[in-house]
This record gives structure tokens, sequence and C-alpha cells, in this order.
């Protein structure tokens, strides 16, 4: 696959870089990679190639500038994965009016921002992927209240625009893990992980190199009939 500009939000997380790492194997060109920790996605670009932009997610502003930036690398972009996100344990009791707002302004604000710059950028046939959460769906087994209405908004957001996109082919999808071995995974407690793990089916946490083959499945041509689909990678834990 040449010549088929891709960008990777997140791409200095667990999940992020291993998507980047995916594209650059499936041959990805340009691959415009972006997160806000600078010296965290240098590594990640060096190693697949691909080019570096530090951005907040949250900043309406700075998102528009590192989509502008990434246009002059590209006429045209094929796919736009959104894999920036933090993760919060926080259930209700937890919560107030900032960490409520934090959490819903990175994961689904963000997303929302950087799916709103390139959808005129977006060629026809394009691929838009998001990154949901198994929380979205059981409102957070181990994670918390912000963190599952955040996911589950992606879900919606991803659904809406799959409906609007369409008429121009471009699918889009949202994947949704389950518990994944990443450093976002230290939020929480050991106990918890272990029982993660002794109640999937398949008996273990996921690795970010399972989430991001799904995501390359999404971004290939022969999934250009699957659109607005939630995919689950979840090792059986939620089986719809």
């Amino acid at each position: 696959m040449t010549d088929r500009a891709l960008v990777v939000t997140g791409a200095a997380g667990g999940i992020g870089a291993a998507i980047a790492r995916r594209a650059a194997r499936d041959g990805f060109a340009p691959l415009i990679l972006m997160d806000r920790d600078a010296a965290a996605l240098a590594p990640v670009a060096e190693e697949t190639g691909g080019f570096a932009i530090a951005v907040d997610v949250t900043d309406a502003a700075a998102v528009a500038a590192a989509f502008a930036r990434a246009r002059a690398l590209a006429p045209s972009l094929y796919g736009l994965v959104t894999a920036a996100g933090v993760v919060d344990n926080g259930k209700l009791a937890d919560l107030d009016l900032d960490r409520w707002s934090r959490i819903l302004t990175i994961n689904l604000t963000g997303t929302f921002l950087c799916c709103l710059n390139a959808r005129d950028w977006l060629q026809e046939d394009g691929r838009l992927v998001t990154l949901g959460s198994l929380a979205g769906r059981t409102g957070g087994v181990i994670t918390g209240t912000a963190y599952a209405a955040s996911k589950g908004g992606v879900e919606a957001l991803t659904k809406s625009m799959a409906q609007e996109l369409a008429p121009r082919r471009i699918t889009v999808n949202c994947v949704a893990p389950g518990a994944v071995e990443t450093p976002m995974l230290a939020a929480h407690p050991p106990e918890k992980k272990a029982a993660m793990s002794a109640t999937t089916p398949l008996g273990r946490m996921g690795r970010p190199s399972e989430i991001a083959a799904a995501v390359s499945w999404l971004l290939d041509e022969e999934a250009a009939f699957v659109t607005g689909a939630v995919i689950p990678v979840n090792g059986g834990l939620r089986m719809d």
C-alpha cells in the first residue's frame, strides 16, 4: 500500500505506537504521527519512518495547526486513526466537574476535533478508525464513570460519522479493546488486573499488536463494506 497518507494520533502510547508500527509495515506513506508527548513520539517516528507532529488534541487551535502541517505533506488523506486518550478509574463519588471534563475533553472532544479537521481532507474511499473501549458498552469493569462515558460517546460519534461520510465511500469504524498490556494499564491496581485476566475467557490481557491488527484490517481495501461497526477485541470478556 503506497502513496496513501495515514495520520495516527496518540502515536506515542502503547496502542498508538503499535498501530504506527503496523501501518509502516503495511506500507502507508506518508505516515504522519501525532502525540502531545514530543519526546516519546520521536523514537516511534524514527522507527517507522513517519513524520512527528506534537499536538494537544484538547486544544482546537493546536489541532487545526497540526492538521494544516500534515496537509502540507500529502494532497489527500487515505486514513485517520484516533488513538489519543487517557484512562481514569474514578467512579461517580470520586468525580468533580474538573475531573469529568478533563476525561471527556481528551477522549471524546479530542477525537471529534481530529475527525473534524480530517473530514474535508479525507479522500473518497478513505478510512477513519476510532479507538473505543469495552467500558463504552459495560460502563467500566475496572475503569471509571467518566472514562466509560467518554468511550460510549466515541462509539456514538463513530456511527454518526459513518452515516455522514458514507456517500463519499469513506468508512468509519471503532475498535473497542478490553484490557491491554500497556503503560496506561498501570493506573489499575494489580489485583484488579489479575481479576480481569482470570475472568477473560482467553485467560490473559490483550497485546497492543492485536489491537493494531484489527485497525489494520479496517484500513484495508478488503474492509470497504464495513462501516459504523464497533469491533470488540477483548478476549471474549463480552460477547454480543
